[in-house]
């Protein structure tokens, strides 16, 4: 099938702009969009109503489910950017959308004459095939939304978008769990035969939308577009509509949004929902603030004892010492050092030496440590504990475990190293440990950024960050 090349002076085959940069109004390649002009009637917005469904829904691509039934058909696809020159699109899109407790379902039924999509791998550039998209956004004073396609050959697009720009950073940051099939009437990539169309059914799970606050509420209203892209052998470039009034050729124009009502379930004496009554708690034994002084005064009992930023400390079952951490400056290399606790001497021992990378946060001995002798360190830095750099030059948190002697004089063997689990991070590091009553050890890891979970680590189940994890370190996998 013949489809335009990319060039400095031709347009690509997904549509009027040069590159999906330049219909994010990001990077390089940017080039002008035809937008309707200042004279042209601003096309009206129509409120759009999600209506709640108790019938199951097969996502089969076929559509044929009774709940589809009860769904309002969005069919007014066209090109609102032409402003007073705006048109039906060619080929014809019948949307509808459903939600229930657990899930949003959106679907549609294109008429297509020529079924083209060659687009395999997932968040692929999707839009270089014929395509149905579907952006929300939930709060109209936030900037993030959200973006999901499916191609005709049943080709997932899934990204949460935070912040209008650079969509290549955040896409394949997070798995959502949507299942889509798609319904053809036609053969596929076959130009030399007239096709009828195709449809798609979607389920995306409420548990997608965590980032912002997850499942709306009945009578909420979100902000959402449909768009589509039809190529054709017919036509030059790809015809490209949408349901919503956008005021310029940018599927990412938020601000030309629709409205989304979603309307709840109806409350019958046989299904109710909701809280009828709000029952007041009055057994809580929680005491609020403000409250007494503490009982019980701080004294000085290791006078001898000096050091620069101690941050974690230790007591080494079963002896009179004390395992702890220094660390002389924020972020500075850190030592682990051991002394005795209570004899009034300070005669420190040099446990782990400070090197030019590693940072240590935590200290936590083994529950059975008289039988094993096991001490763990959480900490972060370039090499591990045998010195070691990652090929690809990014700091690690890790978790570590030493032994120790359960006899006088307690010899540490730094030479007994062993990584139980690491992941990669640089700032908001985590690395604390502690073991639970059922013999887990519990790990907090950080989001590994600076800057407020830069990488959006917090809701995404595919990374070790911005968790608690609880791992079985007596029992590793291979």
């Amino acid at each position: 099938m013949p489809r335009v090349t990319v060039n400095s002076q031709s347009l690509p085959a997904f549509g009027f702009v040069l590159s999906l940069a330049a219909i994010l109004g990001g990077c390089s390649g940017a080039v002008q969009r035809p937008a309707a002009s200042a004279n042209s009637p601003k096309p009206s917005v129509s409120s759009y109503a999600c209506r709640f469904t108790e019938d199951p829904v097969v996502i089969d691509g076929t559509l044929d489910d009774d709940a589809w039934k009860n769904a309002a058909t969005i069919d007014n696809f066209s090109m609102p950017w032409l402003g007073k020159d705006d048109k039906p699109a060619t080929k014809a899109t019948r949307a509808k959308i459903l939600w229930d407790r657990e899930n949003l379902y959106v679907a549609a039924d294109m008429d297509d004459a020529d079924l083209y999509a060659d687009i395999t791998e997932h968040d692929g550039q999707t839009w270089d095939n014929d395509v149905f998209e579907v952006f929300l956004k939930p709060a109209a004073d936030k900037p993030s939304y959200y973006e999901f396609q499916v191609n005709a050959a049943n080709t997932q697009f899934d990204c949460f978008i935070p912040r209008r720009g650079h969509v290549d950073r955040f896409k394949k940051l997070h798995a959502f769990g949507i299942e889509s099939a798609v319904k053809l009437r036609g053969t596929l990539d076959n130009w030399t035969d007239t096709d009828k169309g195709w449809s798609v059914e979607m389920r995306i799970p409420w548990s997608s939308f965590m980032h912002t606050g997850g499942r709306p509420e009945p009578g909420d209203e979100w902000r959402f577009s449909l768009c589509r892209y039809d190529h054709d052998t017919g036509r030059e470039r790809p015809e490209l509509s949408t349901s919503a009034p956008l005021s310029e050729l940018n599927f990412h124009k938020h601000e030309d949004y629709a409205p989304l009502t979603f309307i709840g379930p109806a409350a019958t004496a046989e299904k109710p929902y909701g809280i009828t009554k709000i029952v007041p708690v009055s057994t809580s034994k929680v005491v609020g603030s403000p409250e007494p002084p503490l009982p019980y005064m701080v004294e000085r009992v290791l006078p001898q004892a000096t050091m620069s930023g101690p941050i974690a400390v230790a007591h080494q079952p079963g002896s009179d010492r004390l395992v702890y951490v220094t660390e002389p400056w924020a972020y500075q290399p850190s030592t682990v050092v051991r002394m005795r606790d209570g004899d009034g001497a300070y005669e420190p021992e040099v446990l782990i030496p400070a090197d030019d990378t590693t940072v240590h946060y935590a200290i936590t001995f083994h529950p059975q440590f008289a039988e094993n002798g096991f001490v763990y360190i959480g900490s972060n830095g370039l090499r591990s504990p045998d010195g070691r750099v990652p090929v690809d030059g990014r700091r690690r948190t890790r978790i570590t475990r030493y032994v120790i002697d359960r006899e006088p004089p307690y010899a540490f063997h730094r030479d007994s190293a062993t990584v139980i689990i690491e992941w990669d991070s640089n700032g908001h590091n985590g690395g604390d440990i502690a073991f639970g009553p059922d013999g887990m050890m519990f790990v907090g890891s950080g989001d590994g950024t600076s800057d407020s979970d830069a990488d959006l680590a917090g809701q995404n189940l595919t990374l070790l960050r911005s968790k608690i994890l609880r791992i079985d370190a007596d029992h590793p996998d291979e």
